[in-house]
Order: structure tokens, then sequence, then C-alpha cells
């Protein structure tokens, strides 16, 4: 791991340590929207994360480097996301799920950070399997 990379990391963590105290909602409220049909769920982790820790249920997944690197992928997903429901993403720690929010809701859209799948998996909700 490159030093740029680890204080990356260790940013993240960090980032999402603060937003969990901050947090604009709950993981219980936020699964609740999404059962609702009233909030999209999106999970920015890269592929081999997903693969080794799973994905929250009914979360969609979009990495953000795909949004980094403004791939056909990435904005046909942006296309597609409604701007008259929350989008709430979430990563390992808050820290990526804090930038795509941060450019989602820049473009209009409802986004919210929601943090790490550490806070949905410690609420005891869901996840299971990625199968990409």
């Amino acid at each position: 791991m490159g030093l740029e990379l680890a204080l990356d990391e260790a940013a993240g963590i960090v980032l999402g340590l603060v937003l969990s105290y901050f947090s604009p909602m709950t993981p219980q409220e936020a699964q609740t929207l999404v059962q609702n049909g009233k909030a999209i769920l999106v999970d920015v982790r890269e592929a081999d994360e997903l693969a080794e820790s799973g994905i929250a249920e009914g979360a969609v997944w979009m990495a953000l480097s795909e949004m980094c690197d403004d791939t056909d992928q990435w904005r046909a997903f942006k296309a597609s996301l409604p701007k008259d429901k929350q989008v709430i993403l979430y990563c390992k720690s808050g820290g990526r799920s804090g930038r795509m929010a941060e450019f989602l809701s820049g473009d209009g859209f409802q986004a919210v950070n929601l943090g790490g799948l550490c806070h949905w998996k410690g609420a005891g909700l869901p996840v299971k399997p990625f199968r990409g």
C-alpha cells in the first residue's frame, strides 16, 4: 500500500467516525426509506471490497472510481437516478460516500452520506453476498 493510499484510508476512517456522530439519518431510517420506495441506497466501494464483505440488502452498486473516471457506466447510472427520491450512499467508512454525496448534491440530487457499511452491520441490518 502506497503512502497516498494509506493516508486516504486513514482520512476516510476519521471522517467515518465523525459522520457516525453527525449523520442525518440512522441506518434503520435509511432502510425504511428504501423499503418504502422513497430512497435509493448506493454502495460506492470497489468490487473487491464488496466480494469480501457483501453489500447491504436493497443497495445498488456504483463504485466511486467510476464517477472519478467519468465512465459511460457512471453517466448512465447518474441519469437513472431519480431527483424526487433521496440517494443514500455508503462505503467502508464514510469518506468516499461523502465525496459522491457532495458531487450529486451539487447536481441537484437529494444525496445523503450514511457513512460506512460498519454502521449498517452494527445496526443489525441484513447484508447479502455480492454477485458482481
